[in-house]
């Protein structure tokens, strides 16, 4: 097993998306300093009445949705990048257990996303704060309740990748996975609101992934689960992914 997650991490390094998506999401720290620059900017020259319903750019680490999208679009292309190039036959000539191959690319994308979405958001996070300083910007400003925040959003981050991976086992298109993810993402969370009383529509709502990151951390207005439960939500989203992704690429032909 070790020699087929090796084989999977030389695989990720060497496909130029991988590269391109993990600088996108290291820019996301420039990107978030340039941000919190603009809102402080701005801050030192409003006036005391502005300052009461002061919006700005906000502190810059609502640039870690792009960094999200960037993991997840990862995660796919992990899968389907292969599917689409025929190399997929290869490598299950190489790695003859299907899901043997599927659990070392599992553990790939988790190792690679979890260390980039964390350092990234924590990195953000601290350069947007250095910058904005003592200012009053944004809801995150002190470490104690600002890093909680951003490493829940770090391990969001991972979760969505591997229910991207999964996904994308089974659909096999990278067109097909991205629109899945959008509509799990943007707009089911939507739907409960719309379609269902309460308390039901907060309760359906709040084990969505979307969801899972400010209950996890703490710092949602209105949780219905515990940081505890908010975790074992986002395991059971990533296992059931990679269980369905099991199930696809053990009974399909390539």
């Amino acid at each position: 097993m070790i020699d087929v997650i090796a084989s999977e991490t030389i695989k990720a390094r060497s496909v130029r998306s991988t590269r391109t998506l993990l600088a996108f999401s290291a820019a996301a720290v420039l990107v978030g300093g340039l941000m919190a620059l603009i809102s402080a900017g701005a801050w030192d020259a409003a006036t005391p009445d502005e300052r009461s319903h002061f919006g700005g750019l906000g502190d810059g680490t609502s640039v870690l949705t792009v960094v999200q999208l960037c993991l997840m679009t990862f995660g796919i292309l992990t899968a389907t990048s292969e599917y689409s190039t025929g190399m997929i036959r290869t490598s299950l000539v190489a790695v003859p257990v299907r899901r043997k191959l599927l659990l070392a690319k599992v553990a790939v994308v988790a190792a690679i996303s979890l260390i980039a979405g964390e350092v990234v958001a924590v990195a953000t996070f601290f350069v947007s704060r250095l910058v904005i300083g003592d200012r009053p910007i944004g809801s995150l400003t002190t470490v104690g309740t600002g890093l909680p925040v951003v490493l829940a959003e770090g391990l969001l981050m991972t979760v969505i990748a591997l229910i991207a991976l999964g996904l994308a086992t089974m659909i096999k298109s990278t067109a097909g996975t991205l629109v899945t993810m959008a509509v799990l993402l943007f707009a089911l969370p939507m739907a409960p609101q719309m379609l269902l009383p309460a308390p039901w529509n907060g309760r359906i709502a709040a084990v969505l992934p979307s969801e899972l990151a400010g209950q996890l951390s703490g710092a949602a207005t209105e949780t219905h689960l515990s940081p505890l439960g908010a975790l074992v939500a986002m395991a059971v989203w990533a296992t059931a992914a990679t269980y369905a992704g099991l199930a696809a690429i053990g009974r399909r032909d390539a």
